[in-house]
C-alpha cells in the first residue's frame, strides 16, 4: 500500500475517487453522515443539547402521513416505535448521501472560485446547511408547535441548540472535504 506525502489521503482511495466520483460521494457521504450523527448523539458532553436528527426524521417520516403533530417530537425515545426508529435512520442516510452528491456536483466546483482549499469548501456547505436548517427545517418541521423563534434562539437551550446545529453540520462539511477532492481534471474527463 503506497501512501502520498505525510497527511494526505491514500493514494488507492484518491484514485478510487478520480474513478468513481458519484460511487465515491455516497461513500463519503455515508462516512460524513454517521460521524457527524455519532458526534451529535455525546453533544452534552461538552454542554450542547443532543441532535438525534435520525429519531426526529423517524418522527417526521411515520406521522406525516396521519398529520404531524409537534408534541410527539418532545415525547422521549422510548415511546418512538420501531418503524420510526428504522425509517428515520434510513431517511437520515439518505439525506446525507443526497447533500454529499449534490456538494460534489454542484456545489464543490461554484464555490472553487472563491475558496481554494477543500476542506474550508465543506465548511462553507456546512454553515449553508446550517442556515437551512436551523432557519428552516428545526422550526418548521421537526417542531412545529414549539414556537421557537428565528433560527432557535428563543428555544429552551438558547444559543446552544443553533451552534450544536452549526458544529454538526460542520463536522459533515469537513469530512466531506476531507475525504473526496478529486483531481477535478481527471473527473471531467
Amino acid at each position: 500500500m503506497s501512501y502520498t506525502q505525510p497527511g494526505q489521503p491514500a493514494a488507492q482511495w484518491t484514485a478510487f475517487v478520480n474513478r468513481n466520483p458519484i460511487g465515491s460521494l455516497f461513500v463519503v457521504g455515508i462516512i460524513a453522515t454517521q460521524l457527524g450523527t455519532y458526534f451529535g448523539y455525546v453533544f452534552p458532553a461538552v454542554g450542547l443539547p443532543v441532535l438525534p436528527w435520525p429519531l426526529y426524521n423517524g418522527i417526521l417520516g411515520t406521522t406525516i402521513v396521519d398529520g404531524f403533530n409537534g408534541a410527539v417530537a418532545t415525547e422521549g425515545a422510548f415511546a418512538v416505535s420501531s418503524d420510526a426508529f428504522f425509517t428515520g435512520h434510513a431517511l437520515h442516510f439518505v439525506n446525507g448521501i443526497v447533500f454529499a452528491v449534490l456538494w460534489g456536483i454542484l456545489f464543490r466546483q461554484d464555490v472553487g472560485k472563491f475558496v481554494s482549499n477543500n476542506v474550508a469548501r465543506g465548511l462553507v456547505y456546512g454553515v449553508i446547511m446550517t442556515i437551512i436548517s436551523a432557519g428552516l427545517l428545526v422550526p418548521y418541521a421537526y417542531v412545529p408547535e414549539q414556537d421557537f423563534g428565528f433560527f432557535l434562539f428563543d428555544g429552551p437551550d438558547g444559543w446552544k441548540l443553533p451552534f450544536g446545529i452549526l458544529v454538526w453540520h460542520l463536522i459533515y462539511g469537513a469530512f466531506l472535504g476531507l475525504l473526496w477532492n478529486p483531481d477535478d481534471a481527471e473527473v471531467a474527463a
